[in-house]
C-alpha cells in the first residue's frame, strides 16, 4: 500500500511545473533505499514530442526516477502518470495499491526502455531479438513482427545484420539493436539510461545519431546521460538533479549557459 505524498517539498528543492497536457507527469515522488532517501519529492512534467534531458552526478537520483517511470522501481509516495494513467498502481480513496505483474506488464508496453547495459538475449540473432517481445507479449503474427522489425534495423543503420548474434556486433551496434527492440512495441515514450556511457568514444556518435532521429520525428523522450552536446543541440529541457532533487530545470540555454544555482555550475564545469 502506498499514501500519496501530501507533505511539502524538501527546502532547497526546484521542479518544473506539472502540466496537464503532459505526456508525463512525476507530481512529488519519493523513493528510498533502506535508510537512503534518493528521491525527495521530485516533481517535472514532460509534455508529448518533447527530449527530457536529466543531467547530475552520480548517485543524484537519475536512473532512479527514470525505473520508477516504468514501474521497475516501485516509489513511497506521489504518483507518476504517463499519458494521464497512473503507473504501477491503481487508486482506492485516499490510498493507492501496487498494480499486479500482469497488469503492470501491460503499461510497460507504451514505454520502451534502453539500458547501459544493451540486454541483449544473447541466444538471439539480431532480427529475433526485436521479434521476441511483439510476438510473445503482444501476439503480434510472426510474419508481421519479422517485417517491423526489419524496418527498424534499416531505421538504425542495421539492415544488413538481422542474422548477426549480440557477440558478433560491436557494442555501439548493439546499443542500436536495443534501441530498435524498444521501438517494436510501438512505444509512446522512449527512457534512455546512459545509453552511450559504456560505449567506445568512436562508437557513441552512431547511437546519438539514432536517438537524434528519434527526436526529429516527434518521440517523447526522457535521456540520463553527459553528452552535454547531446543536451544542448536536442533537448528541449533539460533538468540538475542532486540529492534526490530536481535543483534547476529549464531549456538548455538557460540550465546549461546560464545556471542560477551553484551546485549547477560547479557539475557543468567537472563535466566540460
Amino acid at each position: 500500500m502506498n499514501t500519496i505524498a501530501t507533505t511539502p517539498p524538501a527546502a532547497g528543492t526546484a521542479s518544473a511545473a506539472v502540466d496537464a497536457r503532459a505526456l508525463v507527469e512525476i507530481r512529488r515522488v519519493r523513493k528510498s533505499f533502506g535508510a537512503h532517501q534518493v528521491l525527495r519529492d521530485v516533481s517535472l512534467a514532460v509534455p508529448e514530442g518533447t527530449v527530457t534531458v536529466l543531467l547530475g552526478p552520480s548517485g543524484s537520483g537519475k536512473s532512479t526516477l527514470l525505473r520508477c517511470i516504468n514501474h521497475l522501481e516501485s516509489i513511497d509516495g506521489g504518483r507518476i502518470l504517463v499519458d494521464g494513467e497512473l503507473i504501477g498502481y491503481r487508486q482506492a480513496g485516499h490510498t493507492t495499491h501496487e498494480m499486479t505483474p500482469r497488469q503492470i506488464a501491460r503499461q510497460r508496453r507504451d514505454i520502451g526502455m534502453v539500458f547501459q547495459k544493451f540486454n541483449l538475449f544473447p541466444h538471439l540473432t539480431a532480427l529475433e531479438n526485436i521479434t521476441e517481445a511483439p510476438v510473445g507479449i503482444a501476439g503480434v503474427p510472426r510474419a508481421k513482427a519479422k517485417a517491423r522489425a526489419r524496418e527498424l534495423l534499416d531505421r538504425v543503420g542495421l539492415a544488413d545484420f538481422a542474422g548477426h548474434y549480440p557477440s558478433q556486433l560491436s557494442g555501439g551496434q548493439q546499443q542500436r539493436v536495443a534501441i530498435a527492440r524498444a521501438l517494436a512495441m510501438d512505444p509512446k515514450l522512449m527512457l534512455f539510461d546512459e545509453p552511450t556511457s559504456a560505449l567506445d568514444p568512436e562508437l557513441v556518435g552512431d547511437v546519438l545519431d539514432v536517438m537524434r532521429e528519434l527526436a526529429n520525428d516527434g518521440m517523447t523522450m526522457i535521456v540520463v546521460t553527459h553528452e552535454i552536446g547531446f543536451a544542448r543541440g536536442v533537448a528541449d529541457q533539460v533538468v540538475f538533479m542532486d540529492g534526490g532533487v530536481v535543483v534547476e530545470a529549464g531549456p538548455p540555454g538557460e540550465v546549461l549557459d546560464r545556471p542560477q544555482r551553484q551546485r549547477t555550475r560547479n557539475f557543468l564545469e567537472s563535466v566540460r
